[in-house]
């Protein structure tokens, strides 16, 4: 009989597999047709850098032999980079190295895209099996969740977000660890948590956040006394003092005008927006409600259970941070050598979050009505809105959700998870259709603790957000079945027929992969050693930019496999920036590839440093973009270092440079090699 149930069990994991890796080709076709040829984003965008990371990790693995963590393919003037602060992905690395040898770099990287779609939907099947819900209803949150426009949208450009299996396998194995209290069962969600951070280096952080949530949720218990009324006059007091301040609000921006400012002494308080109203409001909103209910928080269970879960929570900890040495003695070097890149917060110009109305636009992804409802509720100012602002879930999902809402037959638990986490993925300040209305969400504050903090932009917590929905939807199909059982099958195939409807994003839009010739010709040969520097030039990361640097040379770098004197990483410190312009040929080009001009004095001293510049970065060729680069740019370049023509077409140049001096490239760190 156990045989037999352990062989029916099997099958049923199975079926959902196959299901899922179905549901991830449909939901990304025809890209199955053109692994090796096509992308589902634009290689000279994010998707390019993705594709970049995959290469780049088999190539320091296998061609280098060493750890890859870092590398001298990017940066190489200074040293070359480590990846402990850049959204390496290496977990995908990891599945794709076996697999560019035969597929090519493009054909392993879509692969891994499928398998880490079919793997997600695979883990929420796990952890809603686990919850208790039936196979039917499990795959479905699956299924929901792999084709959530939030995550399709994301695969045309943020690669390392698709790859969401490790949340629901993480709270997976958190429920399994508190109900079984075994260390093996604790080191198992350090090792989850691990893969999360080595998925993207949000995930850890995402992690942390539903961990602290579960186990709160378990050991703690918020009663509310019975309403108050003895104390009527400080209710009162609140009221009036909130209406007093939206009057003086009010009253000040239409006699004072949009540009005043009210001052107290040293302080200022302008009066051009209302983030300084609504957050008083906010806290007024707040005592008046805690001192209407009263809440008292108490232990839910025994100290005794709270002290068992110290060495569950000790070994979980150790396990990840074992794990995760390669990440942390990467920034631990950083920091010793004072580079660790780091990210000012501001209140007020922190990154904003999602439009609260954004989960319910219809679907950005469909062939429909995509392009009319793409740009709802972006942010006018962002040129990377789509697919970074995208919180669109279902809206039949919901509609299913809400009806079983109003019968109360939703867990309160995974009712409150998902709401904090759309909370938090409203930003510091709420927006409402495009409004800003300077109330204050739960990131306000999170995003100022240590590590949390590191998760700069909180639209992304959407993706948490859609997981929690996925699992509402299977409790509220799966009750909503039971609670209407004479019209069960009419309603869940109404339902399902309606989300095929919204949902399918196919066919979709993909991209060339094609690499121009002329970085085909600059390939390295094992008799021609060289770097290569690409016009324009600089140096990008996730926040700032200096120069003009494309991603599409990283990813051209996969064919060529020169090093580059300049790159693009997800933090780059201000050390690096510092020291790359302190050559006067770099400062120089940087300066023209941003549309500016040098002075006479900067041009000629970076004539007169030719050969340092050509000995230190030993270039051996140099690629214009002559749809990008202008004709100063590329006449400067070509006069400056000598160059001769090798090849042109109508969109590329490539030259070399005339008798260079013999390379002797040298470290700013000498005599320490380590790659920065």
């Amino acid at each position: 009989m156990r045989s037999s149930s352990r062989l029916a069990a099997i099958g049923v994991w199975l079926a959902a597999g196959v299901g899922y890796a179905l549901l991830a080709g449909l939901v990304t076709w025809p890209l199955a047709l053109h692994l090796r040829t096509r992308l589902l984003g634009d290689p000279g965008g994010d998707t390019g850098v993705y594709v970049w990371n995959l290469w780049i990790f088999r190539h320091e693995l296998l061609r280098h032999a060493h750890a890859p963590f870092s590398t001298g393919h990017v940066f190489a003037y200074t040293g070359g980079a480590d990846f402990a602060l850049h959204n390496y992905a290496p977990i995908a690395g990891l599945l794709g190295a076996p697999l560019i040898g035969a597929l090519g770099v493009v054909g392993a990287f879509n692969a891994v895209m499928l398998a880490c779609m079919a793997l997600t939907g695979l883990g929420t099947f796990g952890l809603a099996r686990r919850l208790g819900l039936g196979a039917a209803a499990a795959w479905c949150a699956g299924a929901l969740f792999v084709a959530s426009p939030v995550l399709t949208a994301r695969e045309t450009a943020h690669f390392s977000l698709v790859i969401a299996a490790a949340l629901p396998l993480f709270l997976w194995v958190l429920l399994r660890a508190l109900d079984t209290k075994r260390l093996g069962d604790a080191a198992l969600v350090g090792s989850v948590v691990a893969a999360a951070s080595y998925s993207d280096a949000y995930y850890g952080i995402y992690c942390a956040l539903m961990g602290a949530f579960i186990v709160t949720w378990r050991l703690v218990r918020v009663e509310s006394r019975a309403p108050t009324t003895s104390s009527p006059w400080r209710a009162r007091a609140l009221d009036i003092t909130g209406a007093i301040i939206i009057g003086a609000a009010l009253l000040w921006r239409v006699l004072a005008g949009p540009t005043a400012e009210a001052v107290a002494g040293p302080v200022r308080i302008g009066m051009h927006t209302l983030y300084t109203p609504a957050l008083l409001l906010v806290l007024i909103a707040a005592i008046r409600l805690w001192l209407t209910y009263r809440p008292v928080v108490t232990l839910n269970v025994p100290r005794e259970h709270v002290r068992s879960l110290l060495p569950l929570g000790l070994t979980a900890v150790g396990v990840c941070l074992v794990l995760m040495l390669p990440e942390l003695a990467g920034i631990a070097f950083r920091f010793a050598r004072h580079r660790l890149s780091a990210t000012e917060i501001y209140w007020r110009s922190s990154p904003r979050g999602l439009d609260a109305l954004a989960y319910f636009v219809p679907n950005p992804n469909h062939p429909w009505f995509g392009d009319q409802t793409r740009e709802w509720l972006m942010p006018p100012d962002r040129p990377d809105a789509f697919p970074e602002f995208v919180g669109s879930f279902s809206i039949v999902a919901l509609g299913v959700i809400a009806a079983a809402v109003s019968l109360r037959l939703l867990p309160r638990v995974w009712v409150a998870f998902t709401a904090f986490f759309v909370a938090l993925s409203l930003g510091p300040f709420v927006h409402i259709a495009g409004i800003n209305t300077f109330a204050i969400g739960p990131w306000a504050l999170l995003r100022y603790v240590p590590v949390i903090g590191m998760a700069r932009s909180p639209s992304r917590f959407a993706i948490v957000a859609a997981l929690g929905l996925s699992l509402l939807f299977a409790f509220a199909i799966e009750a909503l079945s039971r609670h209407f059982a004479t019209t069960r099958r009419a309603i869940v195939s109404a339902v399902a027929i309606a989300l095929a409807v919204e949902l399918l994003p196919a066919p979709r839009h993909l991209y060339s992969a094609a690499v121009p010739e002329v970085y085909r010709l600059a390939a390295v040969p094992r008799d021609a050693p060289g770097r290569l520097l690409d016009l324009p030039t600089g140096i990008r990361d996730g926040t700032s930019s200096l120069g003009n640097f494309s991603a599409a040379t990283l990813y051209y770098q996969t064919k060529h496999r020169r090093a580059l004197l300049g790159g693009y990483l997800s933090r780059v410190s201000r050390w690096r920036k510092r020291e790359t312009l302190r050559s006067p040929v770099l400062r120089t080009f940087i300066m023209l590839s941003e549309g500016g001009t040098p002075s006479g004095a900067l041009a000629d001293e970076a004539r007169r440093g030719r050969d340092a510049f050509l000995r230190r970065s030993c270039v051996k060729f140099v690629v214009v973009n002559k749809t990008k680069a202008s004709a100063l740019l590329r006449r400067f370049a070509v006069q400056t270092l000598k160059l001769s023509l090798v090849h042109e077409d109508t969109a590329y140049a490539l030259y070399t440079p005339l008798e260079p001096p013999v390379c002797e490239p040298t470290s700013p760190d000498a005599p320490s090699r380590r790659p920065r």
